[in-house]
């Protein structure tokens, strides 16, 4: 009984030490980014309006306490795919909304290509911020967000998160 006891402790004591953030590295938008996600990952998908354009944007998404960390990806359709600052424009209207969300004013200039962008404001009644890099290739818009709360996303997991982002081109 005492050996059962103290099995029961040192499982209850591993349990407490569990870390909540159990990173996995996985391919997403058909193997074009890689990213290093802190939990299991669920994948979401619909389609938006964004700068003038119909868009399929699957979200590629983990939570781990009230904070979530996604990577977003779109197909480019065929006429903005062939014009650069079509590409571009799309790009800066993404980077918009993302101030948007958070009803800040966005920056001046926008942030470039793969830059990381940090924005504080409002999340609906309470403060959130969140850490983003937004990417247009040829063929595909990405972007990459940490986003919680300030006193529940660290800053270091966010950083971790964003700069683990790579496009495979």
């Amino acid at each position: 009984m005492a050996r059962l006891s103290r099995l029961i402790v040192v499982a209850l004591l591993l349990a407490a030490c569990s870390p909540s953030y159990n990173w996995r590295e996985m391919d997403v938008a058909d193997g074009h980014v890689r990213a290093a996600f802190p939990a299991k990952v669920q994948t979401q998908a619909r389609d938006i309006s964004l700068g003038g354009h119909r868009l399929r944007f699957t979200l590629d998404m983990a939570e781990v306490d009230g904070s979530m960390f996604a990577v977003g990806h779109a197909r480019l359709p065929e006429a903005v795919a062939g014009d650069p600052a079509a590409r571009l424009a799309l790009r800066d209207a993404l980077v918009q909304s993302l101030y948007a969300n958070l009803g800040a004013r966005p920056a001046t200039p926008l942030p470039g290509d793969g830059e990381v962008i940090e924005i504080h404001g409002q999340a609906g009644e309470r403060p959130g911020w969140i850490l983003a890099r937004v990417w247009v290739t040829d063929t595909l818009l990405v972007d990459a967000v940490a986003a919680g709360s300030p006193q529940g996303l660290p800053r270091e997991r966010a950083q971790e998160f964003v700069q683990a982002v790579k496009i495979n081109r």
